[in-house]
């Protein structure tokens, strides 16, 4: 352990001068601090900088490290597993000319072939190989997107029942089509599990088109759907959901009251499932079951004279609070005090026990900030997902803890409920026979996935070299200082034209920082849980790669969407499309507000289109008016959209040739849709090249640049905000920038004493930061402590869950056998009861 004492001597705390941006250009231009010399100086804007070290030895340090990096990689375990994998690719790739000459037709009937294959006893690792090639060809013919060979190691992996580790851009999605194609034509199903409604459909409908050409069945589970609509996509070969649906769906089936009310395939449910993110779905999520809940008693009046005494009482006089757990003790003087506020003898009292909601109220005050954990919409106190930063409206608190949030904050308090069912994702997924999972961060968690789930992690190699630069991280004794610096490095890295991506963790942070960045004039766009901004989501991921865009994010994990360097051509071809033809289509105003980013759009640089995609978007408009008047139409701004979304799926989905087959014979009835299509075709040839240019030149200036605001209790989470930068083989940096003022140093009771006296040892201003190795081993040990404890509380969840696992099995098989059973087994199952409950 590093010493205060030692700290305080330390070489590397020699703070290097102030110096001002204008010195700069001496830097060497591939640094990621690299500043043109066309650009102005800034006097404002100070760097400091500490741990400098000579060139001389920085280079040798960098080059020891990457030899000791390369030796632990051939030393490892995983080098040999993947090396093994590297056969099944050469068998792949030797198949490939002999598929390629199929037709459509004959691709197609491989399928049936190998069902075939295997039903006459063949084993699934004897048709792998070819069975992977098809799939390969199949995304080239309908996706235009070849496999590559790390990919099909991906593959390989998922179908062995492990976690499949590939860096943020490598093409996860595509590589679940070969597990799931491979273990389909068993016939049982294989559920593609996702995070959200948002992926699953895309999912669904992207990766679907290979699935279908290759004649399997895909279905869809999304919010809404009815008992009916459930049943049939569960039958489907490829069914893709996100992981709270098939959670419910499992727990109201074990509650139905007929057969005829049950929807996934009983009596084997669950064959093979491939959970996309599933460090989130697995530990994450792991704490939070999965409930059913019914109404419980009627005790709404409390809960605001509750939240009343929790006003009057004070922290340290009246009760304590321990961070790391969320509990709340109050002292005698509290009691006595809460005791006759409620004109009560008894907290506790039975007969009338105020004990819960008083507690409850404290919590609420404590721990449940308003634009960190939840935000008030439409008189509701919704959840916000703290690892997504999305809202959850569906979600509740339990035990009475959302209506003590409801009264503080004076809204309408919704009735208290009991839980009817209630599972647990890790016991959920137990019972998959065969599971397997894909994320970019899970290596750090891998004891904890082979202790819970016997699955391995393997990392899979990236199809290209990884040249981001993860920069030290940076300490502060104060927030202040923290904000202030991380304002100055965006301005800074603004004033290059970089892309900066920085990652806060609640709404509250995001539009701090949104508040520092206005006061320096420098456009931005924020994305938060605040509907303004969700509204926008795919558009502003779709713009966080191109020159000179600031996105300010609260997480993004779950995102779903790469950033890519130059922007993402298909959505600015969609956006250039809604852009030209919404007002045309509708009058009506969006449904919820949407944030303005006309400010931000004035710093990029205006995408050119083409002669033939002006005439072609000029037609449009005119149809779309014509179409309006001449059929009496009035559509809403969501239907309009709903248009347009239809037209440009339509365009990935049709060749052009079918389209003008479509528009031509459907002349005297205006065909919209297909026009739409078109037009969308021809804009996004213009946004390719125009992607394709910015994004170079992004690359000279030296790609994404990430700052994280504070860390995680995880390095797996750190891990993903770092891994949006430098996606396939791209230039990129990042920086994390702490406080030993954020909420994780107080949680875990971090002392920060000895940090306060380094500072105040090299300068009399706190808010300079310090940097170095001693640092970052203080921080990792912070981090891997927390990560222990977390584990510690997942554990014991399972262990405790495993025991209501014994008995929730025994009743949900028994009640399955009644329900799917004839009369004569169900009788026969009654019978088996009563005897048991005489011989008791």
């Amino acid at each position: 352990m590093v010493t205060a004492l030692s700290l305080l001597n330390a070489p590397f705390l020699t703070p290097k001068p102030r110096t001002q941006l204008k010195t700069l250009p001496s830097a060497k231009p591939n640094s990621p601090f690299f500043f043109p010399s066309s650009f102005p100086s800034f006097p404002n804007l100070q760097r400091h900088r500490f741990n400098v070290q000579p060139p001389i030895a920085a280079s040798l340090k960098e080059k020891v490290g990457c030899f000791k990096k390369t030796l632990s990689d051939f030393t490892g375990l995983n080098y040999w597993v993947v090396r093994d994998y590297c056969r099944l690719v050469d068998s792949v790739t030797a198949l490939e000319p002999e598929i390629q000459r199929l037709s459509d037709e004959q691709l197609a009937a491989k399928t049936s072939e190998f069902k075939k294959r295997l039903n006459q006893g063949e084993a699934v690792s004897d048709i792998q190989a070819e069975a992977f090639a098809v799939v390969r060809e199949a995304a080239k013919r309908k996706l235009g997107m070849r496999h590559f060979d790390v990919q099909i190691i991906g593959g390989a992996v998922l179908h062995d029942g492990s976690i499949a580790e590939m860096k943020t851009g490598e093409g996860k999605t595509l590589v679940s089509t070969l597990a799931a194609y491979l273990n389909a034509l068993a016939g049982d199903g294989v559920h593609v599990v996702t995070v959200n409604d948002y992926l699953a459909q895309r999912d669904a409908e992207w990766m679907g088109r290979v699935h279908r050409s290759l004649g399997l069945s895909v279905g869809l589970i999304q919010k809404g759907m009815t008992a009916e609509e459930r049943r049939i996509n569960y039958q489907c070969d490829i069914t893709y959901t996100n992981n709270s649906e098939l959670g419910f769906d499992y727990l109201r089936d074990n509650l139905a009251g007929n057969s005829d009310q049950l929807v996934m395939r009983w009596p084997k449910p669950f064959h093979f499932a491939i959970v996309d993110e599933v460090d989130s779905v697995l530990i994450d999520e792991g704490r939070n079951p999965l409930l059913i809940s019914g109404e419980a008693s009627k005790d709404d009046a409390r809960y605001p004279v509750a939240a009343k005494v929790a006003e009057l009482l004070m922290r340290g006089l009246h009760y304590n609070i321990e961070l790391k757990d969320n509990s709340v003790e109050l002292t005698e003087e509290g009691i006595a005090l809460a005791e006759l506020a409620l004109e009560t003898n008894d907290l506790w009292d039975e007969n009338d026990p105020w004990a819960r909601f008083v507690m409850n109220a404290l919590k609420a005050k404590e721990f449940y900030r308003r634009d960190v954990q939840y935000i008030v919409r439409n008189g509701k106190a919704l959840i916000i997902n703290e690892l997504t930063g999305r809202v959850e409206e569906k979600r509740r608190w339990s035990e009475g803890i959302h209506q003590a949030v409801e009264a503080k904050e004076g809204l309408k308090i919704q009735a208290d409920s009991v839980v009817v069912a209630q599972i647990t994702y890790q016991s959920l997924f137990k019972l998959y026979p065969k599971l397997s999972g894909m994320t970019g961060t899970a290596k750090t968690e891998e004891r904890e996935f082979l202790k819970m789930f016997q699955m391995p992690v393997i990392e899979v190699p990236t199809n290209l070299p990884n040249i981001r630069k993860d920069l030290p991280i940076q300490a502060f004794a104060t927030a202040r200082g923290k904000w202030e610096y991380v304002s100055q490095e965006v301005e800074y890295m603004f004033r290059q034209g970089r892309p900066v991506l920085v990652g806060t963790t609640s709404v509250e942070n995001s539009e701090h920082l949104s508040d520092l960045l206005q006061e320096r004039n420098i456009p931005h766009s924020v994305l938060n849980a605040r509907p303004k901004y969700a509204a926008r989501e795919a558009e502003i991921i779709a713009q966080a790669g191109r020159k000179y865009a600031i996105t300010i994010s609260t997480n993004m994990a779950g995102r779903g969407t790469d950033i890519i360097l130059g922007g993402n051509p298909k959505m600015l071809a969609r956006e250039i499309i809604e852009d030209s033809l919404l007002s045309f289509l509708t009058r009506e105003a969006p449904s919820i507000e949407v944030s303005d980013m006309s400010i931000s759009r004035k710093v990029f640089s205006k995408v050119k289109v083409g002669p033939s995609s002006m005439a072609l978007l000029a037609k449009s408009a005119l149809m779309a008016k014509f179409v309006g008047k001449s059929e009496g139409k009035s559509w809403t701004h969501e239907e309009a959209k709903s248009i347009i979304s239809e037209s440009v799926e339509m365009s990935q989905l049709k060749p052009l040739k079918e389209l003008q087959k479509l528009i031509d014979e459907q002349s005297e009835m205006y065909p919209l849709g297909p026009y739409i299509a078109i037009t969308y075709l021809s804009v996004l040839k213009d946004c390719e090249v125009h992607c394709t240019k910015e994004g170079s030149e992004v690359k000279r200036l030296g790609g994404l640049h990430v700052i994280g605001t504070s860390l995680h209790e995880s390095r797996r989470i750190d891990n993903q905000l770092r891994g949006r930068a430098g996606r396939q083989g791209d230039p990129g940096s990042t920086r994390f920038m702490v406080s030993l003022q954020d909420e994780m140093f107080q949680k875990f009771n971090f002392d920060t004493e000895w940090a306060v006296k380094l500072i105040s040892k090299i300068t009399n201003d706190e808010d300079i930061p310090i940097e170095g190795d001693a640092i970052v081993k203080q921080l990792l040990a912070l981090q891997i402590n927390a990560e222990k404890y977390f584990f510690n509380i997942r554990k014991s969840l399972v262990e405790f869950d495993e025991v209501l696992e014994v008995q929730r099995k025994h009743v949900y098989d028994l009640r399955q056998l009644i329900l799917t059973g004839d009369d004569e087994s169900c009788s026969q199952h009654i019978f088996q009861c009563l005897w048991y409950h005489d011989v008791r």
